[in-house]
């Protein structure tokens, strides 16, 4: 590699590692306040939302927060794949087509960056032709058939329709037996519950294609949104945030609000490691040249980059927690000021007590003198 090319590496490391530093202070930034407006908008719902059953008159609670759940009826007929002959009578049906292909992984140390290459099954087409090693690891560049949904038009809640947006909602979660399909492409078959095209799904082939179909097993379904008619729209809370809150079984407005703290605060929690971990991968690229001249050194040369990775972790983490508690700041300056007083009374007092603890420790007894 020429001095240019070395140069010119380095730079993009750097350059990259500025840009994820970057990334990941911002995100810790948006995140906190996302979460603010998350904890304000569910609050808003629990005092605003009115539990409903599916039997009352949509007029009386026109534009207005609801919660209601119970058994539902698709009125469609069967939704369908005609491709392959697949028809059943549910509110969601989902083809998902998988390729046995190449992937690419990366592993980085103190020499360089190597390569490895596994076979794995994947929806959707992987693009082999960026692979640092092209040879042997070709993967297909088309494929016959393509993954994709159906939804049914018109699923009644006692005497409300939901709309296309909360029906989307509802997952495909029970596969179907290939038998179902009753048209099979030339060269495909039925083995389980997989339509494919190959020879054995217990040792396939690099472009080999299996296919299922999932659909919507729910008997029972529960939302919170607001009523448009006699059917529903998203709700949006006074800080902005919509909501169109839809789950499987027969569930309270209490129990509903509950889960969406909980998948808020996960999400939150999710987004913190991953602002950490992006200011931690950044700092470890701007001192990538560093840590590999080190590593040259035997033995030592260990020691030094864990040293080093260690620092940058606690830099890492020191800058996060900063970012956060700014964030606070801005985001949330009451709960803020009430934390800052509440450790500073906690410093004082820990302070005071061990000034006092101190002060009634018994003075040592002299040493005797020694007789010459």
């Amino acid at each position: 590699m020429s001095s240019n090319d070395k140069k010119g590496g380095l730079f993009a490391g750097v350059l990259a590692g500025l840009l994820m530093v970057i990334g990941g202070t911002g995100l810790l930034w948006w995140n906190e306040g996302n979460n603010v407006r998350n904890i304000k908008t569910t609050d808003e719902i629990e005092k605003t939302v009115v539990e409903i059953t599916p039997d009352s008159n949509p007029a009386e609670y026109d534009g207005k927060l609801v919660a209601m759940g119970g058994s539902f009826i698709v009125e469609d007929v069967s939704l369908s794949d005609t491709t392959f002959g697949v028809s059943v009578h549910t509110a969601a049906l989902s083809r998902v087509v998988e390729i046995y292909q190449w992937e690419e992984e990366s592993h980085s140390d103190d020499d360089g960056t190597t390569y490895t290459y596994k076979k794995v099954w994947e929806e959707g087409l992987i693009d082999s032709s960026n692979f640092s090693n092209k040879t042997g690891h070709e993967n297909p560049t088309s494929v016959p058939y393509e993954s994709g949904a159906e939804y049914a038009e018109n699923v009644i809640l006692g005497n409300y329709r939901l709309s296309s947006q909360q029906i989307q909602q509802m997952d495909t979660d029970k596969a179907l037996s290939a038998s179902e399909a009753k048209t099979l492409p030339e060269g495909f078959k039925a083995d389980g519950q997989y339509v494919t095209n190959s020879a054995d799904l217990g040792s396939p082939k690099v472009g080999d294609i299996r296919i299922v179909w999932k659909y919507n097993d729910w008997k029972e379904v529960s939302l919170i949104a607001q009523v448009s008619g006699t059917s529903f729209v998203s709700w949006t809370s006074e800080v902005g945030k919509t909501r169109n809150y839809v789950t499987g079984g027969v569930h309270t407005a209490a129990e509903m609000i509950e889960d969406m703290r909980n998948t808020d605060k996960m999400m939150k929690w999710l987004l913190r490691l991953g602002g950490f971990l992006l200011i931690f991968i950044g700092y470890m690229s701007f001192i990538s040249p560093l840590t590999k001249l080190v590593g040259y050194i035997p033995i030592l040369g260990n020691v030094v980059n864990f040293a080093f990775a260690l620092m940058i972790f606690l830099l890492s983490l020191a800058q996060s927690l900063i970012v956060i508690i700014i964030a606070w700041f801005r985001y949330r300056p009451l709960l803020s000021i009430v934390l800052l007083a509440a450790v500073a009374v906690i410093a004082v007092l820990f302070f005071m007590l061990k000034k006092k603890n101190a002060g009634k420790q018994p003075p040592q007894n002299p040493q005797p003198a020694q007789a010459v």
